[in-house]
């Protein structure tokens, strides 16, 4: 049976599991409120800029509705979905039998967490797999005794959350996320400081507006549709689009998160402006999508 644990590692002799999952939490705590934050900001601008789109006001309290909006969402989907709780932080802790040396399997899809963690001075790689040779510089003998180490661990390859125990840096629900959403650290809130540009912003609003244009009208597969749209001559393209549409574009800000817009619509002509700019594009490309 093929075996694959890329994500394993080894505690130094004689730490604690304990003391180290406090200091791990200690490490980790502050990386994944700094994600957090990307993604509120990611979920608001979202949300924003879809009210201004649709010619909507921006109702009161938008920041708590999308944030909850997201959450809704995520109890829909699978736990094996890259979608699924993107800033999450886990570990499987085992003991070997043998040599009383904690193992740990670590589950993130975040590189700066990972990168965090493979710093601290007790921990060392402890990867395995005997579906390929072993990496530079880990000796036959090594590889074998990693094989051996984790075998002891999983013993016929059980699943770690069967054989070992889990620490989670946070549950599914968190109340300081929620908090986050309150927009009221000042001029230096977290999550307001991260806003995108509306540069950014603009070319954003044109690629969803092109790109949904060349799926719902002509029948582009979605895919393709997106990366047609990510090539350098339509990133180029875009950027002129954006530039049409970026005047204007709402400030974000703690006002309009939680107080809401008020009466205050968009220009329709420039949404106008922006449609036709965009299937404008679509004639230009339309032979080139075709191929």
């Amino acid at each position: 049976m093929s075996t694959k644990i890329h994500n394993g590692y080894r505690l130094a002799a004689g730490t604690n599991p304990f003391e180290f999952t406090r200091r791990v939490r200690t490490l980790i705590d502050p990386i994944r409120d700094e994600l957090d934050a990307d993604l509120l900001a990611r979920l608001f601008t979202g949300a924003v800029d879809t009210c201004w789109l649709k010619g909507d006001v921006v109702p009161q309290m938008l920041s708590f509705t999308a944030f909850s909006r997201w959450e809704e969402e995520q109890t829909k989907l699978k736990d094996e979905d890259r979608q699924k709780d993107p800033n999450r932080f886990e570990m499987c802790l085992g003991e070997d039998s043998d040599t009383g040396r904690v193992l740990v399997r670590l589950y993130t899809d975040q590189a700066v967490m990972a990168g965090a963690f493979e710093s601290m001075d007790d921990v060392e790689p402890y990867s395995y797999w005997n579906n390929a040779d072993e990496p530079q510089g880990t000796t036959p003998d090594q590889w074998g005794e990693r094989q051996a180490a984790w075998d002891r661990v999983m013993p016929d390859y059980t699943a770690p959350a069967e054989s070992m125990l889990t620490f989670t840096l946070r549950g599914e629900s968190n109340p300081g996320t929620m908090m986050l959403c309150a927009l009221r650290g000042g001029a230096h809130d977290p999550v307001l400081t991260k806003i995108p540009g509306r540069t950014e912003r603009a070319i954003n609003i044109a690629r969803t507006r092109y790109v949904r244009l060349l799926v719902n009208t002509y029948g582009v597969e979605t895919l393709a549709a997106f990366r047609h749209s990510l090539t350098a001559r339509i990133k180029e393209e875009l950027g002129t689009i954006g530039a049409l549409i970026e005047r204007g574009l709402w400030d974000i800000d703690r006002e309009l998160l939680v107080e809401g817009g008020g009466e205050r619509t968009s220009d329709p002509e420039i949404i106008t402006a922006l449609d036709a700019a965009c299937a404008g594009l679509f004639e230009a490309e339309k032979d080139a999508l075709a191929r």
